[in-house]
């Protein structure tokens, strides 16, 4: 890492730095990481001057290791202006590798309350989509069989509703088992009508689009949304990053729930679309928070319901937030239905 530190400041100040320091300090977050540290390198420049600068080193193993050929082939030549910058991508061995980035300070803590904040994230992914339209670039992505791994998911989280229903202090979900099956069932079918909506096609999308994955900095002036971990960044309908935003916004945040279709009129705005919510639009809508529901975030919280180890204030409020779910679920059945 020494090395990989003292190649990326060389690079930025044109000659190597004498007496460096490094300093790091762990940080949360990144699911897919094995290690993410933010690092303070203190050394001396060209002109013997005394200099201080931060970066962030994200560890990938495995899988995982996707999301350095995700910055490299993608963000780095289509979305540089949307990502953190990155420095270097260290290739360790076949099944390791390290990204050295760029140490973000938030100009505006979460949650944000002004609504022109969250509309920038839509207008930000929207010129993402718009960008990544295309079988040629969407040829170079990382290999990732989502449609198979959403599948599996999928059977889990019926799985996990089966096992709500035995409960009788969770009552609320027997209807859910239901509706979930239904969706589960015409997941193929669903996906493939999805990703063929002549308005929104397919694009790359970031994937895994939630308040814990975007922050604001500030740039001449303006508050400037910037995405992070882009490890689930796949081919997928455009709907799916927009879905996933606004039912991240909606769970913390009053005013985004009820400012709901303003926002999603806006993505559509910045498309260039009609920013006219039709009855197609709002079921493809739907639909893509169906895949998102089925992809992993209902069941991490059935999951969490269920732990008999976990807090019963925490798993009180992971039934809630489930709640939230299968409402997108009830919906996404009456427009497939």
């Amino acid at each position: 890492m020494y090395a990989a530190i003292e190649a990326v400041l060389a690079h930025q100040e044109g000659a190597f730095p004498a007496h460096l320091r490094v300093e790091t300090r762990p940080l949360h977050g990144g699911l897919e990481a094995t290690s993410i540290d933010r690092i303070t390198a203190r050394y001396r420049d060209a002109r013997s001057r005394e200099r201080v600068a931060h970066l962030v080193v994200k560890r990938l193993a495995g899988t995982a290791m996707r999301e350095a050929g995700i910055y490299e082939r993608v963000v780095a030549t289509h979305a540089a202006d949307l990502a953190p910058r990155i420095y270097h991508v260290q290739r360790l061995e076949p099944e390791r590798a390290a990204i050295y980035m760029e140490a973000l300070r938030p100009a505006r803590a979460w949650p944000w309350r002004e609504r022109h904040a969250a509309q920038r994230v839509l207008e930000c992914v929207a010129s993402l989509h718009a960008r990544t339209v295309g079988l040629e670039l969407i040829a170079t992505l990382p290999a990732w069989d989502y449609e198979a791994e959403l599948q599996r998911t999928a059977a889990l989280t019926l799985e996990r509703l089966e096992r709500l229903r035995r409960r009788p202090t969770l009552w609320r979900f027997r209807d859910a088992l239901r509706r979930t099956r239904r969706l589960v069932d015409a997941l193929p079918a669903l996906r493939r009508e999805l990703l063929s909506h002549p308005a929104f096609g397919r694009a790359i999308v970031h994937g895994d689009l939630h308040s814990g994955n975007v922050l604001l900095r500030r740039r001449a002036g303006r508050l400037v949304p910037v995405l992070l971990d882009w490890g689930r960044a796949r081919v997928g309908s455009p709907l799916e990053d927009v879905s996933s935003w606004l039912q991240s916004l909606g769970t913390w945040e009053p005013e985004a729930r009820r400012r709901h279709d303003t926002l999603l009129a806006s993505y559509l705005s910045a498309r260039g679309m009609e920013p006219r919510i039709d009855t197609g639009t709002r079921a493809a809508y739907w639909l893509a928070g169906a895949s998102n529901a089925l992809a992993g975030a209902l069941l991490h919280h059935l999951s969490v319901v269920l732990d008999e180890q976990v807090p019963g204030a925490r798993r009180a409020s992971a039934a809630a937030l489930a709640g939230e779910w299968v409402r997108v679920l009830r919906r996404a059945d009456f427009f497939w239905s």
